[in-house]
Protein backbone atom coordinates (compact mmCIF):
# COMPACT_ATOMS: atom_id res chain seq x y z
CA UNK A 1 0.00 0.00 0.00
CA UNK A 2 1.53 3.05 -1.17
CA UNK A 3 1.53 6.83 0.70
CA UNK A 4 -1.57 7.35 -1.30
CA UNK A 5 -3.71 5.34 -0.07
CA UNK A 6 -3.03 5.51 3.46
CA UNK A 7 -3.78 9.42 3.56
CA UNK A 8 -7.15 8.42 1.05
CA UNK A 9 -7.84 6.04 4.35
CA UNK A 10 -6.94 8.38 6.98
CA UNK A 11 -8.85 11.25 5.54
CA UNK A 12 -11.72 9.97 3.06
CA UNK A 13 -14.85 10.67 4.37
CA UNK A 14 -17.05 9.49 1.72
CA UNK A 15 -16.21 6.31 -0.60
CA UNK A 16 -16.48 8.27 -3.71
CA UNK A 17 -13.63 10.93 -4.41
CA UNK A 18 -12.17 13.34 -6.99
CA UNK A 19 -9.11 13.79 -8.74
CA UNK A 20 -9.22 17.43 -6.40
CA UNK A 21 -9.21 15.42 -3.18
CA UNK A 22 -5.86 13.00 -4.39
CA UNK A 23 -4.47 16.29 -5.34
CA UNK A 24 -5.03 18.18 -1.68
CA UNK A 25 -3.54 15.31 -0.38
CA UNK A 26 -0.42 15.26 -2.97
CA UNK A 27 0.25 18.78 -4.96
CA UNK A 28 3.47 17.26 -6.40
CA UNK A 29 1.95 16.09 -10.21
CA UNK A 30 4.91 13.86 -11.05
CA UNK A 31 4.95 12.57 -7.39
CA UNK A 32 0.90 12.20 -8.14
CA UNK A 33 0.80 10.79 -10.85
CA UNK A 34 3.44 8.04 -10.20
CA UNK A 35 1.50 7.16 -6.74
CA UNK A 36 -2.12 7.02 -9.07
CA UNK A 37 -0.64 4.66 -11.25
CA UNK A 38 0.62 2.41 -8.46
CA UNK A 39 -2.14 2.18 -6.77
CA UNK A 40 -4.39 1.53 -9.90
CA UNK A 41 -1.82 -0.87 -10.66
CA UNK A 42 -1.70 -2.68 -7.46
CA UNK A 43 -5.80 -2.84 -7.42
CA UNK A 44 -5.96 -0.45 -4.37
CA UNK A 45 -7.52 2.82 -6.45
CA UNK A 46 -10.73 2.23 -9.04
CA UNK A 47 -11.09 4.43 -11.74
CA UNK A 48 -14.87 5.11 -12.01
CA UNK A 49 -14.46 7.81 -15.18
CA UNK A 50 -11.52 10.29 -15.81
CA UNK A 51 -11.57 12.30 -12.26
CA UNK A 52 -13.51 10.46 -9.92
CA UNK A 53 -12.24 7.13 -7.76
CA UNK A 54 -13.38 4.56 -5.40
CA UNK A 55 -10.81 2.26 -3.17
CA UNK A 56 -10.32 -1.39 -3.84
CA UNK A 57 -14.06 -2.92 -2.12
CA UNK A 58 -11.22 -4.24 0.57
CA UNK A 59 -10.10 -0.60 1.84
CA UNK A 60 -13.43 0.97 1.78
CA UNK A 61 -14.48 2.59 5.00
CA UNK A 62 -18.09 2.81 3.57
CA UNK A 63 -20.41 1.29 1.44
CA UNK A 64 -20.51 1.98 -2.09
CA UNK A 65 -24.38 2.99 -3.19
CA UNK A 66 -24.40 3.01 -6.96
CA UNK A 67 -26.97 5.10 -6.79
CA UNK A 68 -25.22 7.48 -5.59
CA UNK A 69 -22.51 7.15 -7.59
CA UNK A 70 -25.25 7.40 -10.45
CA UNK A 71 -26.21 11.13 -8.95
CA UNK A 72 -22.59 12.19 -8.98
CA UNK A 73 -21.65 10.65 -12.04
CA UNK A 74 -23.79 12.80 -14.32
CA UNK A 75 -25.44 16.35 -12.63
CA UNK A 76 -28.23 16.97 -13.07
CA UNK A 77 -29.76 13.75 -12.72
CA UNK A 78 -31.50 11.51 -10.34
CA UNK A 79 -31.68 7.10 -10.41
CA UNK A 80 -35.62 6.58 -12.24
CA UNK A 81 -37.03 3.86 -14.44
CA UNK A 82 -36.41 -0.15 -13.82
CA UNK A 83 -33.63 0.27 -11.37
CA UNK A 84 -35.77 3.02 -9.28
CA UNK A 85 -39.04 0.44 -9.75
CA UNK A 86 -36.76 -2.46 -8.14
CA UNK A 87 -35.38 -0.09 -5.25
CA UNK A 88 -38.70 0.70 -4.56
CA UNK A 89 -39.89 -3.19 -4.53
CA UNK A 90 -42.67 -2.76 -7.43
CA UNK A 91 -40.80 -5.16 -9.96
CA UNK A 92 -39.23 -8.38 -8.85
CA UNK A 93 -36.02 -8.47 -10.68
CA UNK A 94 -32.76 -6.87 -9.74
CA UNK A 95 -31.41 -4.66 -12.45
CA UNK A 96 -28.01 -4.76 -13.81
CA UNK A 97 -28.02 -1.12 -15.72
CA UNK A 98 -28.82 1.55 -13.35
CA UNK A 99 -30.89 4.02 -15.13
CA UNK A 100 -31.25 7.71 -14.61
CA UNK A 101 -33.13 10.72 -16.13
CA UNK A 102 -31.02 13.75 -16.26
CA UNK A 103 -31.94 17.33 -18.00
CA UNK A 104 -28.59 17.73 -20.17
CA UNK A 105 -27.60 15.25 -22.77
CA UNK A 106 -28.27 11.95 -22.75
CA UNK A 107 -25.09 9.73 -21.56
CA UNK A 108 -24.26 6.23 -21.27
CA UNK A 109 -21.05 5.30 -18.42
CA UNK A 110 -19.46 1.49 -18.92
CA UNK A 111 -18.06 1.45 -15.48
CA UNK A 112 -15.45 -1.16 -13.51
CA UNK A 113 -18.76 -0.28 -11.08
CA UNK A 114 -21.60 -1.51 -13.57
CA UNK A 115 -23.09 0.40 -16.47
CA UNK A 116 -24.97 3.71 -16.24
CA UNK A 117 -27.40 5.22 -18.73
CA UNK A 118 -28.71 8.70 -18.32
CA UNK A 119 -31.87 9.71 -20.80
CA UNK A 120 -32.47 13.09 -21.48
CA UNK A 121 -36.06 13.76 -20.13
CA UNK A 122 -37.80 17.28 -20.69
CA UNK A 123 -39.84 18.29 -17.98
CA UNK A 124 -41.58 21.77 -15.94
CA UNK A 125 -39.95 20.80 -12.88
CA UNK A 126 -36.76 18.06 -13.06
CA UNK A 127 -36.77 17.13 -9.36
CA UNK A 128 -40.43 17.41 -8.69
CA UNK A 129 -41.72 13.64 -7.44
CA UNK A 130 -37.89 12.85 -6.61
CA UNK A 131 -37.24 11.32 -2.86
CA UNK A 132 -33.98 11.49 -0.98
CA UNK A 133 -33.42 8.06 0.41
CA UNK A 134 -31.54 5.94 1.86
CA UNK A 135 -29.89 3.16 0.12
CA UNK A 136 -27.34 0.32 1.46
CA UNK A 137 -26.85 3.77 4.46
CA UNK A 138 -26.21 6.33 1.85
CA UNK A 139 -28.25 9.26 0.57
CA UNK A 140 -29.24 9.13 -3.34
CA UNK A 141 -31.75 11.02 -5.22
CA UNK A 142 -34.54 8.39 -6.52
CA UNK A 143 -37.23 9.17 -8.61
CA UNK A 144 -40.89 8.03 -6.78
CA UNK A 145 -42.73 5.12 -7.98
CA UNK A 146 -45.08 7.05 -10.12
CA UNK A 147 -42.30 9.00 -11.62
CA UNK A 148 -40.41 6.38 -12.12
CA UNK A 149 -43.28 4.98 -14.18
CA UNK A 150 -43.65 8.51 -16.26
CA UNK A 151 -40.24 8.48 -17.06
CA UNK A 152 -40.12 4.90 -18.61
CA UNK A 153 -43.17 5.84 -20.61
CA UNK A 154 -41.39 8.52 -22.11
CA UNK A 155 -37.95 6.77 -22.95
CA UNK A 156 -39.74 3.27 -24.42
CA UNK A 157 -42.64 5.92 -26.54
CA UNK A 158 -45.18 3.72 -24.86
CA UNK A 159 -48.53 4.52 -25.36
CA UNK A 160 -49.76 3.17 -22.18
CA UNK A 161 -53.90 4.26 -20.50
CA UNK A 162 -54.37 2.32 -17.93
CA UNK A 163 -52.86 -0.47 -15.16
CA UNK A 164 -53.08 -3.53 -17.28
CA UNK A 165 -49.44 -2.89 -19.44
CA UNK A 166 -47.78 -2.49 -15.89
CA UNK A 167 -49.09 -5.62 -14.62
CA UNK A 168 -48.45 -7.65 -17.84
CA UNK A 169 -45.24 -5.80 -18.88
CA UNK A 170 -43.40 -4.86 -15.83
CA UNK A 171 -45.05 -7.67 -13.33
CA UNK A 172 -46.00 -4.30 -10.87
CA UNK A 173 -49.06 -6.16 -8.60
CA UNK A 174 -51.86 -4.36 -7.90
CA UNK A 175 -50.94 -4.49 -4.03
CA UNK A 176 -48.03 -1.80 -5.41
CA UNK A 177 -50.85 0.57 -7.42
CA UNK A 178 -53.13 0.25 -4.37
CA UNK A 179 -50.84 2.34 -2.97
CA UNK A 180 -50.66 5.30 -5.25
CA UNK A 181 -52.81 8.13 -3.85
CA UNK A 182 -54.38 11.10 -5.27
CA UNK A 183 -51.28 13.88 -3.87
CA UNK A 184 -48.61 11.27 -6.25
CA UNK A 185 -50.51 12.19 -9.12
CA UNK A 186 -51.33 15.63 -8.31
CA UNK A 187 -47.41 15.73 -7.62
CA UNK A 188 -46.46 15.26 -11.43
CA UNK A 189 -49.88 15.31 -14.00
CA UNK A 190 -48.60 18.86 -15.95
CA UNK A 191 -44.41 18.38 -15.49
CA UNK A 192 -44.30 16.72 -18.93
CA UNK A 193 -45.67 18.96 -20.76
CA UNK A 194 -44.08 18.38 -24.04
CA UNK A 195 -44.88 14.40 -23.85
CA UNK A 196 -48.52 14.17 -24.16
CA UNK A 197 -48.21 10.47 -24.19
CA UNK A 198 -46.87 10.38 -20.88
CA UNK A 199 -49.88 12.96 -19.59
CA UNK A 200 -52.40 10.62 -20.85
CA UNK A 201 -50.72 7.96 -19.42
CA UNK A 202 -50.81 9.72 -16.17
CA UNK A 203 -54.66 10.75 -16.36
CA UNK A 204 -55.58 7.67 -17.54
CA UNK A 205 -53.83 5.64 -14.45
CA UNK A 206 -55.07 7.97 -12.36
CA UNK A 207 -58.74 7.20 -14.08
CA UNK A 208 -57.98 3.42 -14.28
CA UNK A 209 -57.71 3.46 -10.48
CA UNK A 210 -60.39 5.90 -9.60
CA UNK A 211 -58.53 8.62 -7.91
Amino acid sequence: MNKLIRRLLETLEQPVFSAADIQNIEPDDGIRYNLVKRAMKSGDLIQIKRGLYTLSPALRKWPLSLASLANRLYYPSYVSMEYALSSHGWIPEGVATITSATSKNSADFDTPLGRFSFKRIPQALFFCGVETVLIDGVSALLASPLKALADYVYVHKLEWTGREPLIESLRIEEEELGMLTPDDFEGIQGNYRTAPTVEQFLAGLRKDLKL
